[in-house]
């Protein structure tokens, strides 16, 4: 013990003296563990535990029961009663008032309420939200929301809201697709998300909205009596769910049949190969820094062994090093990583003023952490601390280098493990497996460790022919593998994030557009609605006339049953089962020539003749039997006891090569002859004739849904990619990562190959020719790792991609209206290879300017020992 106590002085007084050193490598350690501790502690704050949702969930009550229309028994989880295990069976009727009192026991009061889910409009089309029927004003009921203007509702026709539906007091919302109009008599802040209600909600009494609308009835139960856990699973006999404060203060005994119907808890696995990533990429970015300090320290160390001291004793003074910083760097990023995630959380705002829950220190995860980053320090420290028990004591007095070269590398076993972790990759791709994902990752980047070192030796024999200070650079790296190689890995890692995510971002779009099925041509403006009065679309004719002058407008009109509802005009027999998007205008709208040319996108004067001869225009091959289309009539809105009519039409077989959105065009005479009464559904701008800005469409919105709430207008943009769009911060940070990598490789070099650039500056060289080599030696590290990252990454995102077509099902049909067959996308991999050579490129040259602007000309010529 005392020659570790004299080990840990020794480091102690060195790390004190060599202070640059020293905070290079406490940055390596130290800004991990910060990142990691702020986002755990951000993500425990964020992330409200069952108790933190006692107050949106229960208010003042002392349990919530929830019915789940099954006979039961079931079995729930104690403190999550949403997930539970059930036979379906036939549905019953909800429990009574009655029924749900004889449960929870005597002396309940229960306050009945219903939550369902409901649209509401909003000025570009209609949004979800929550709606919670039940009298607010309730003292038990009202603690669950935290009032922030007004007062909560006290009529039918009164609701309140949630802010982030953003609609202030006294506006009107109209709910549901009919246009309800709902008078804004309170606003309430809404509850932080990882609770189980959507962020927007409409508050109302009973029986306003839900009427006709799926939804499940649930009691606040108000009581002196605490509801315990055997309550509990006599109401589950009943098929009733419970979420008890008096349970989650003591929960039940582990296999009390409430374990079994938990979530997913994460691996432990998992967080084992998370921490394995985590240490090496520290030991990758420390251990070279530990590498230059112990040269810098040759002397004092060979003093210590020629006063007697062992091996062993320069292991643990190295060892120490690593120790003390290890463990300080750990701390010190731990304490500053809670400051941040408290200046995040108290930026971001703890609710009621944001959506966060209380400030909360994961004091586990972060002792974890630390423990990491301490053990992250001990390892880098390894392989130098051997080094140093095996030096040339003489050689270190006399200031000379050390003739030994550093190891080529283990190209062998490198290439076997690289292996290994790509049959781990394919397997996760197969499997959809996140450990064994995060293990080829690993295996793969340790294989890169081993070969990197004899790939690097193999370059330096090309660098004859390059200027000198490039020359000087690639050799020093050559001569210093152990130094130059962890490196070189480091940029890679970060570069295989940037390749991988940046792949996956495009493979991502080009998915998306690949499956998008719109329901108009794209560029298409359309004002639609099926229940609109003639008077109102006369009224909206004259504003899109105002507003667009000089462009005509395409009809499309649907027939009408017998009691005046709008009827779809669907094909009988189809060339596919179930083909095509929904179709808010049927299979065949009808229409003139005007429509004909906007579904087709060209003129075709033979199908334009038969439309005019009243015969449909059909595009479904299998549509057309002798001659005739048969076509059913259902309405465009369930309606109760009324059967779909049906009618034959004569029709023309049109053929069509691409897919179109509709299976034909129907002539208005066709159903007027024949006693239908037709109703305009749509005006169209086609977008051959003019394509709308979205300001023009902006102009046009909001003047037409004035008129009448059954109208919308839309503008057919094709897929929205913008969430995708989302990823280029991560690539920006992977970015910026690996060029810190480099500038902290770079510097390592350049205090490395101090004797070296004092032996050019007595040979001559001047200033520029030290920034020059500088700059080569951030040039040779950033340009082997980044193209080979890039390379790395696009292989990672090849594996997801395969994951994604092998795993993830088609969701869309894959036929269009016309019977088109839309040919799978299958294994989506999209490269963007002009960003690719862009990085490759000027990722290196940044590098090298950056480095060779802050590289010292100054030079302290220093005496060596012969």
């Amino acid at each position: 013990m005392s020659a570790v106590r004299a080990a840990l002085r020794i480091s102690r007084r060195d790390i004190w003296r060599a202070k640059g050193r020293s905070l290079l490598i406490l940055a390596m350690i130290g800004l991990p563990v910060l990142a990691i501790t702020a986002a755990a502690v951000y993500t425990s704050t964020r992330g409200l535990d069952p108790r933190e949702r006692l107050r949106w969930e229960l208010g003042s009550a002392a349990a919530l029961v929830a019915d789940t229309d099954l006979v039961g028994p079931i079995r729930q989880d104690a403190e999550r009663p949403g997930l539970y295990t059930g036979h379906p069976g036939t549905p019953r009727p909800s429990l009574a008032k009655a029924e749900i009192e004889a449960v929870v026991g005597p002396g309940a009061r229960v306050i009945r309420s219903f939550e369902g889910y409901e649209e509401y409009q909003e000025r570009d089309g209609y949004r979800g939200a929550v709606i919670w029927e039940a009298d607010a004003r309730d003292p038990v009921t009202t603690s669950r929301f935290h009032l922030l203007d007004g007062r909560f509702p006290q009529a039918e026709e009164e609701v309140a809201v949630s802010d982030v539906v953003g609609v202030p007091v006294g506006n009107v919302l109209r709910v549901t697709r009919d246009g309800i109009a709902k008078r804004v008599v309170g606003v309430v802040r809404a509850s932080p998300p990882a609770v189980n209600y959507d962020a927007r909600q409409i508050i109302t009494l009973p029986g306003t909205l839900l009427d006709g609308v799926s939804h499940q009835s649930r009691w606040l139960i108000e009581t002196r009596q605490p509801v315990p856990w055997d309550r509990v699973r006599q109401a589950n006999e009943k098929g009733l769910t419970v979420l008890s404060r008096a349970v989650l203060d003591e929960p039940p005994a582990s296999g009390d049949g409430q374990d079994d119907v938990g979530g997913h808890p994460f691996l432990t696995w998992n967080e084992s190969l998370v921490a394995a990533v985590l240490v090496t990429q520290v030991v990758l970015l420390a251990g070279p820094a530990f590498a230059v300090g112990l040269r810098r320290r040759r002397r004092e160390l060979a003093l210590i062994a020629a006063q007697g001291g062992s091996a062993r004793h320069l292991k643990l003074i190295v060892l120490s090093d690593g120790l003390v910083l290890g463990a300080g760097a750990s701390v010190l990023g731990a304490v500053l990583g809670v400051g941040v995630a408290r200046v995040i959380v108290a930026a971001a705002g703890q609710w009621p003023d944001g959506e966060l829950g209380p400030f909360e220190v994961p004091v586990g995860m972060v002792a974890l952490t630390v423990a990491l980053g301490t053990l992250s320090g001990l390892v880098a420290a390894i392989v130098p601390a051997v080094q140093a028990a095996r030096w040339d004591v003489a050689a270190a007095l006399a200031g000379r280098r050390d003739s030994r070269r550093d190891r080529a590398g283990r190209p062998l076993l490198g290439t076997l493990v690289a292996v290994l972790g790509i049959v781990a990759l394919a397997y996760a791709a197969w499997t959809v497996r996140l450990d064994a994902y995060i293990a080829g990752a690993l295996l793969g980047q340790l294989g890169l460790v081993m070969i990197t070192p004899w790939l690097i030796r193999r370059i330096g024999p090309l660098a004859r022919r390059l200027p000198l200070p490039l020359r000087l650079a690639v050799r020093d790296g050559v001569r210093n593998r152990g130094r130059t190689a962890p490196a070189v890995v480091a940029v890679m890692a970060a570069a295989v994030t940037f390749g991988m995510i940046m792949v996956l971002s495009d493979s991502s779009v080009a998915r998306i557009e690949q499956g998008h099925r719109s329901l108009y041509t794209w560029g298409t403006t359309a004002i639609y609605g099926a229940e609109v009065t003639e008077e109102s679309w006369r009224t909206i004719r004259d504003i899109a006339a105002e507003t667009l002058p000089g462009v005509p407008l395409v009809e499309a009109f649907a027939p009408v049953g017998a009691k005046g509802e709008p009827l779809r005009t669907e094909l009988q027999e189809r060339g596919c089962d179930g083909c095509g998007v929904y179709q808010m205008w049927g299979d065949l709208p009808l229409g003139g020539p005007d429509l004909l040319r906007y579904v087709l996108g060209r003129t075709d004067p033979v199908a334009e003749a038969a439309l005019a001869a009243g015969r449909a225009v059909v595009f479904d091959p299998a549509g057309v039997r002798n001659g005739e289309v048969a076509l059913t009539l259902p309405a465009q809105r369930m309606i109760e006891g009324v059967e779909p009519g049906r009618v034959s039409l004569p029709a023309t077989f049109v053929q069509v090569d691409g897919p179109t959105t509709v299976a034909g065009v129907a002539p208005v005479s066709a159903f007027t002859s024949r006693g239908y009464a037709v109703k305009l559904t749509h005006l169209l701008v086609d977008p051959q004739v003019r394509r709308l800005v979205p300001d023009e469409v902006g102009r046009l919105d909001g003047p037409v849904r004035a008129v009448t709430a059954k109208v919308a207008v839309t503008a057919e943009r094709g897929p929205d990619n913008r969430g995708l769009r989302g990823l280029h911060p991560f690539i920006i940070a992977a970015a910026l990562i690996a060029l810190g990598a480099t500038f902290s490789a770079t510097a390592l070099a350049a205090a490395d190959s101090r004797g070296d650039m004092e032996t050019l500056s007595a040979l001559g060289a001047r200033p520029r020719t030290r920034r020059a080599v500088v700059a080569g030696q951030a040039a040779f590290i950033a340009g082997l790792g980044v193209p080979v990252g890039l390379l790395a990454g696009l292989g990672l995102a090849a594996v997801e991609s395969v994951q994604m077509a092998i795993n993830i099902p088609r969701m869309r049909p894959d036929v269009a209206p016309n019977g088109y067959r839309f040919p799978d996308p299958g294994l989506v991999l999209a490269v963007p290879w002009a960003q690719f050579v862009a990085v490759a490129v000027g990722l290196p040259l940044l590098a090298a300017l950056v480095a060779g602007l802050f590289a010292r000309t100054r030079v302290r010529v220093s005496r060596r020992v012969a």
